[in-house]
């Protein structure tokens, strides 16, 4: 009996995960080290005008991965997570949800886990959005505006942790019950 090593939901799952989810934290950490690192006292150059057009590029960037690991997670990867198995089957490990949910000692993973990424993920890619407007509409003001400069570091920061928050439940309830 040939037994492949990796399925195509869970192939999915490392592409929604690591691929799409893991990049876009990189590039939001990156973006707000970025951010907190190349502040400038108001005056713009040639130099500062370069770094800002790299650095909206990174934020357009980490925008776009945090919406790939929302839709694909949303639509992809979810819906074999919630399937229903037939009745009177007893081998729940195809079905993540309900194996999740038949132990007392998991069912917070959906019941409070699962439940929450449904929602968190959504909120920072429309933070990662915002953040991304306002760098494509101020450009190298926000290296050299503090006021611009603090609110992107807030969003792109909210984002980040919103984010990782997601991440951090979402290995938890890969760990106990991954698509297979």
């Amino acid at each position: 009996m040939d037994i492949p090593l990796f399925s195509y939901d869970s192939i999915l799952t490392m592409l929604h995960g690591l691929g799409a989810g893991g990049g876009g934290l990189l590039t939001l950490f990156a973006a707000l080290f970025a951010l907190i690192t190349m502040r400038t006292d108001g005056h713009l150059d040639a130099v500062v005008e370069k770094r800002s057009r790299n650095l909206r590029w990174l934020i357009v960037l980490a925008a776009v991965l945090v919406w790939g690991a929302v839709i694909g997670g949303t639509y992809i990867v979810f819906p074999p997570y919630r399937a229903t198995p037939p009745e009177g089957l007893t081998d729940l490990t195809a079905y993540p949800r309900s194996l999740l949910t038949s132990n007392p000692e998991t069912d917070w993973l959906h019941s409070f886990a699962m439940e929450t990424k449904e929602h968190v993920p959504w909120i920072a890619a429309m933070l990662a959005t915002a953040a991304a407007f306002i760098a494509v509409r101020y450009r190298s003001r926000i290296l050299s505006d503090r006021a611009i400069n603090r609110m992107t570091t807030a969003v792109l920061a909210t984002c980040f942790a919103l984010a990782a928050y997601a991440a951090l439940l979402g290995t938890f309830v890969n760990k106990v019950a991954p698509l297979e």
